[in-house]
């Protein structure tokens, strides 16, 4: 790889960390669908908060978290909308099982029961903990990253760990959405051989607070 090519894909890294940003996710051979889209949708103020001890942090203290979505969806003209699943995992298909990661399907009268051409939903997800995928980094992590950048600034752990600090994590999201020909889609007839799906997917930024190790504040 060139130095040019390096230089852009940090850049492009370094872009998605700094705010909630959409991944391009590779559509169907059919091209029935003009847009998808998932975005936050909406302030999330709710931190995670991760537990500490003087020996620095131990956990997530948090057992679930509220995310605000939005989601989008516009067939091609001719097409409809009749099918989108939302998930916190890579590989989101409508057609296919989860195995114990976490979904949500919407079909029927939540996408216009087949008579929508577009769709627009507002969802809120509340996930557990452990069924979040996280993209790097996940809260504790990002909690070590904090106290390690601090100690390189001169403090110690004793001193990081005496008060609450704040961070931040990052849930990624992927949204599949499922089109079908309009007679099909109005008489419900649609399944995985006359359908046409494409994906987005998103990264979703968490504040997270830090505890202290006097357990003060999130220990």
């Amino acid at each position: 790889m060139s130095n040019t090519s390096i230089i852009a894909s940090t850049i492009l890294a370094t872009a998605v960390l700094a705010t909630g940003m959409a991944l391009p996710v590779q559509a169907s051979a059919r091209d029935w669908i003009e847009k998808v889209q998932v975005e936050k949708d909406g302030i999330d103020v709710q931190p995670i908060h991760v537990s500490a001890k003087i020996g620095g942090y131990s956990g997530i203290k948090t057992k679930s978290h509220k995310f605000l979505l939005g989601l989008y969806a516009r067939a091609t003209n001719g097409e409809r909308i009749v099918a989108m699943k939302l998930g916190s995992f890579k590989g989101v298909l409508y057609f296919e099982g989860d195995g114990n990661l976490w979904s949500r399907s919407f079909t029927n009268r939540d996408v216009g029961a087949g008579s929508k051409r577009t769709v627009s939903i507002h969802h809120d997800a509340t996930l557990p903990i452990n069924k979040i995928a996280w993209h790097d980094p996940d809260p504790k992590a990002s909690c070590d990253h904090t106290l390690a950048q601090m100690m390189k600034q001169g403090m110690t752990k004793r001193q990081v760990l005496s008060q609450p600090r704040e961070a931040k994590a990052y849930a990624y999201f992927e949204l599949d959405a499922v089109a079908a020909r309009k007679s099909k889609a109005k008489s419900g007839k649609w399944n995985l051989g006359n359908t046409s799906n494409q994906r987005d997917s998103y990264i979703y930024e968490v504040r997270v607070v830090c505890g202290s190790g006097n357990n003060k504040v999130g220990g």
